[in-house]
């Protein structure tokens, strides 16, 4: 957990606490938002700090009794930004309970335990995932309004959380539902589309086409909620351009790819259809498939003009 206190435009101060703050976007976005703004640290007991303007409080969310501990001894907050969650891990069926206690109820402890102090937040930003509607060879676009569908427990469990936010908290809460992430410093997202360790690769002409989102559009994206910029809702967060696996190959200078045929991807969508494997399934159906995510909604509102051209990556072997 981290607390910051900051100013927008060196208007109005707020005070915000991000939950899930030492993973990649939490890191991001806290350097991102002292940029901008000012930044003021906050001690805790037994602390740890990982700079001298930071303060860090390690605490275990799925223990409900600590949680309402803490909550008793915060102060009152404008801002939650609450971005835990199983990064980067799908999941099996079986794994549905670990998956549930990790990315539901610790939002679900967490908002508990400050209602009962009466520490409720203004606004609850809550960061969930383009899985959520759950990719089908049939579908090319998804807004906001499609109909969900999720396959793995991890987005079966974000999902599970966006409804609790919406039947309870609508009035303050914005979800976001992210495209798959990417900067310089994180790669993933761009590297198993294109390559196993350093062979590259296409699926058929590679003219399939893809959202991605550039973690400097998460930053504006909030940037704008804390100001007032945005309504309540959920939105789709990603880049204002959609991408072609060509264009991943270019970007990361990629000489030579190997192609593969979509048939055989195919068939592995079927192997996974059969035998009920969530990996082979989903990711076999983002790479024989478009798979586009708009923002336009958001963009309505905040300008999110930060594409891959912006971000200096080069894993050519």
């Amino acid at each position: 957990m981290k607390e910051i206190y900051l100013t927008i435009n060196q208007k109005k101060y707020y005070k915000i606490l991000i939950a899930g703050s030492e993973g990649r976007i939490g890191t991001f976005l806290n350097e991102g938002l002292k940029e901008k703004v000012t930044v003021h640290s906050c001690d805790f007991d037994n602390a740890r700090s990982t700079n001298s303007n930071t303060k860090f409080k390690k605490l275990d969310l799925t223990k409900l009794k600590k949680v309402h501990s803490y909550a008793e001894e915060l102060p009152q907050y404008d801002i939650l930004i609450f971005l835990v969650g199983l990064a980067h891990a799908k999941g099996k069926g079986k794994d549905l309970s670990e998956f549930t206690e990790i990315n539901y109820q610790t939002l679900l402890n967490l908002l508990a335990a400050l209602e009962e102090s009466n520490k409720l937040p203004k606004k609850i930003i809550f960061s969930s995932t383009i899985s959520v509607y759950g990719e089908q060879l049939g579908q090319k676009v998804y807004c906001e309004n499609s109909l969900t569908n999720p396959f793995s427990p991890y987005a079966v469990t974000k999902l599970r959380a966006e409804n609790y936010l919406l039947e309870k908290y609508a009035d303050k809460s914005w979800i976001l539902r992210f495209a798959p992430v990417y900067s310089p410093k994180f790669t993933l997202n761009l590297d198993r589309r294109t390559r196993i360790k350093n062979l590259f690769f296409k699926i058929g002409n590679g003219k399939n086409k893809l959202s991605l989102c550039n973690i400097e559009n998460i930053l504006t994206a909030i940037g704008g909620i804390i100001d007032g910029s945005v309504p309540t809702g959920v939105y789709n967060i990603s880049d204002p351009t959609h991408y072609t696996y060509n264009d991943l190959l270019r970007h990361q200078r990629a000489r030579f790819a190997i192609r593969i045929p979509s048939i055989a991807i195919l068939v592995l969508y079927g192997i996974g259809k059969i035998t009920k494997n969530i990996f082979l399934k989903e990711n076999s159906t983002k790479l024989v498939t478009d798979n586009l995510f708009p923002s336009n909604k958001i963009s309505a509102y905040v300008d999110l003009n930060a594409t891959i051209n912006d971000t200096i990556i080069s894993h050519a072997p």
